[in-house]
């Protein structure tokens, strides 16, 4: 189960992250294995942050974590998707995405 945890600077709006979920739903489904159907998101937007000193932006800072090991390649892939995405939808100027591979999560 992936679940990808998006922090930003600025509001997020309902039509922006019914958009981000659909496009992180894409995504996600570059890595082999994975899909939609067991993503968990979380949005929080007006996060106060601050990126070389200053508070302007958009700021995005994005933490994935994806049950079970991938390719460098297709993590590779998620990561560019996914910034891109955080751009394009919410005009962030300032993008970071984490990406965590782990097999120790009960659930």
């Amino acid at each position: 189960m992936p679940f990808i945890d998006v922090k930003a600077s600025c509001p997020i709006s309902q039509e922006q992250e019914a958009e981000l979920k659909a496009g992180l739903g894409k995504a996600v489904a570059l890595i082999p294995g994975k899909d939609e159907s067991r993503l968990m998101l979380r949005f929080t937007g007006n996060c106060h942050m601050w990126y070389a000193g200053s508070q302007e932006g958009p700021i995005v800072m994005a933490e994935a974590a994806i049950y079970g090991r991938t390719t460098q390649e297709a993590s590779s892939a998620f990561g560019q998707e996914a910034v891109s995405l955080f751009r394009e939808v919410l005009g962030a100027e300032h993008v970071y995405f984490k990406m965590e591979q782990t097999t120790d999560w009960a659930f």
